[in-house]
């Protein structure tokens, strides 16, 4: 049976996190209980600092606006704690624009408009085509962490990735027409418009800043498709959780814990215990899809080498959802004043 082999173990002597938030996040802490994997605390990439400077001087370059103490090199420097530089800071990259990006449908007008949010995603393919088309600052950080990443891949890896685009581009034009007419999502379709509005490319991006193409029958076996969604779904979730107050403010009812409130008449507390709970079954679904990974090798016929490339993948996602855990603990950017 093939190994599942772990990364390279991380450098002692990390820098200090800054203090706790402690207060959009503070309901995740059952999770650590709940959860085994998300009980120990995460390894810090040595160079964190080093890929904190590296975000900030490209995030002014791109003309990006980066929060202040919104930390997206420390969720990568816990994810990627085990590999280089390049790797964090790349993956470092890509969060800042997700969420960039993603904060123009959450709490912007644009949000409401389905034209627009289509006029958008089509931009980016355009861009993704053709980048020298790109105009605004989300469309010139696109193009420039395009150009870095697809040309480390494959056709068949970029059309997955713009097919991952595309899927959230529909995944927001339904929360642009749920907050039209006023409609909260039910419990049954929530979890898969949530896994779209995530954006499912970001967990493929997990493959080029490690430099590893996971083989395409591996990629769509039952296995590894229940890897990758039980992933999205958790740091998906945990993030509704944390960012409950700050978008009930806002008027956004694409939110788990306000889909459960809603459907169950439950309270804010009641639901968030719901959506904990279900964090949790997903937490497991993630760890036993880990554990098939060795027979799935051998029925693929991975080689060694093969497999212990493949396994830095999955390591990443075994180390997402705790990475996320701490950072949304350190962050303030789902506080609410």
């Amino acid at each position: 049976m093939r190994p599942f082999a772990a990364p390279p173990p991380g450098t002692a002597g990390c820098p200090e996190p800054p203090p706790l938030s402690g207060v959009a996040a503070a309901s995740l802490l059952p999770l650590a209980e709940l959860v085994p994997a998300m009980s120990a605390p995460c390894r810090m990439h040595p160079s964190v600092d080093l890929i904190g400077a590296g975000l900030a001087g490209w995030a002014r370059e791109t003309g990006l606006e980066a929060p202040p103490r919104a930390g997206f090199e420390r969720m990568a420097g816990r994810a990627f704690a085990g590999f280089g530089v390049e790797a964090a800071l790349l993956f470092a990259k890509w969060l800042t624009w997700l969420f960039h990006f993603d904060d123009e449908w959450d709490e912007k007008p644009a949000g409401r408009a389905a034209e627009i949010v289509e006029t958008a995603f089509a931009r980016l393919d355009l861009v993704a085509r053709a980048p020298g088309h790109a105009s605004s600052p989300v469309e010139v950080a696109f193009a420039d962490l395009w150009k870095i990443t697809a040309g480390r891949m494959s056709t068949r890896w970029r059309h997955r990735f713009l097919a991952g685009l595309a899927a959230q581009g529909e995944a927001c034009r339904t929360e642009a027409e749920n907050r039209c007419a006023g409609r909260v999502p039910s419990p049954a379709e929530y979890p898969r418009l949530r896994r779209g509005t995530a954006g499912p490319y970001l967990f493929d991006l997990v493959e080029p800043c490690l430099g590893v193409e996971v083989p395409a029958g591996l990629r769509e076996s039952t296995t590894w498709r229940t890897l990758v969604d039980a992933c999205n779904d958790v740091t998906a979730w945990c993030n509704d959780v944390a960012s409950h107050h700050k978008e009930r403010a806002n008027g956004d009812v694409h939110n788990y814990v306000t889909v459960a409130a809603t459907a169950f008449g439950l309270s804010d507390g009641a639901a968030v215990t719901w959506v904990n709970d279900r964090i949790a079954v997903r937490a497991e679904d993630l760890r036993i899809s880990a554990r098939r990974l060795p027979a799935l090798f051998d029925r693929f016929e991975l080689s060694t080498g093969q497999a212990r490339e493949v396994s830095k993948v999955a390591c990443a996602f075994l180390a997402a959802p705790r990475a996320q855990l701490e950072w949304l603990l350190e962050s303030s950017r789902y506080d609410v004043p």
